[in-house]
């Protein structure tokens, strides 16, 4: 039995990953905030919130598949608000590989929490172990490689490692929790906070990354400097 609210305590660190995502975005923009941006993401996670918590997304007997396609589909979605709306779309082409990288570095937050709730019996024990592990390195590989850019270095293989390990580590997690844990976290559990928030945008900062890598391959680090 344990006495944590962890709907709460999941907004919490969605709220800690929004102002750290503002901040990393400020990076490019002499350290002023966006706070159109910031405003558009309280609003994202306030109605979360109201699904989630009147448990009004979805029915709690949703099969596992139909959960994935779900999870992919508010991915594309996000992906589209990104990249067809125009003030969005310009924030986000104008992020730097460091910025990109550091934006997953919030989400060793995010693998501790994991890893209280699996010792709190709030998520399967070796869900929790392995996800809130892998969810630390990520953010641990984005940080070393975003630093390691800033400091003039060529960093192409840590980049590429970041990425690869953490579109992997959302992947796999993303369907582990559909097809073979749904039933234990719930649709609308506290897993969700981060399902449908951080990791969409975790998932295309890494698409975005190494697109920018694929993009500048004879000097990736082009005016990347924060």
């Amino acid at each position: 039995m344990h006495y944590i609210n962890f709907d709460w305590f999941m907004i919490g660190l969605d709220t800690l990953m929004i102002i750290y995502t503002l901040w990393v975005v400020s990076l490019g923009n002499n350290n002023k905030f966006n706070f159109g941006l910031g405003i558009g993401l309280f609003v994202w996670l306030a109605v979360l919130h109201l699904g989630l918590s009147t448990k009004s997304f979805f029915s709690e007997n949703i099969s596992g598949i139909i959960f994935l396609v779900i999870i992919f589909t508010a991915v594309a979605a996000v992906g589209v608000l990104l990249f067809l709306v125009p003030p969005i779309r310009k924030i986000v082409t104008e992020l730097s590989q460091q910025q990109l990288l550091l934006i997953q570095g919030i989400r060793v937050f995010f693998g501790a929490s994991f890893l209280m709730q699996a010792s709190l019996g709030a998520m399967p024990l070796m869900f929790g172990i392995i996800d809130g592990w892998t969810h630390i390195a990520a953010g641990f590989l984005g940080l070393v490689a975003a630093f390691s850019t800033a400091n003039g270095m060529n960093a192409k293989k840590r980049i590429w490692f970041a990425n690869i390990f953490g579109l992997l580590d959302i992947l796999v997690v993303a369907s582990t929790l559909s097809l073979l844990i749904l039933a234990d976290i719930t649709p609308h559990g506290s897993m969700m906070y981060a399902v449908f928030l951080p990791a969409p945008l975790w998932l295309w900062a890494h698409i975005i990354s190494i697109y920018k890598l694929i993009k500048d391959t004879d000097d990736p680090f082009n005016g990347s400097k924060i």
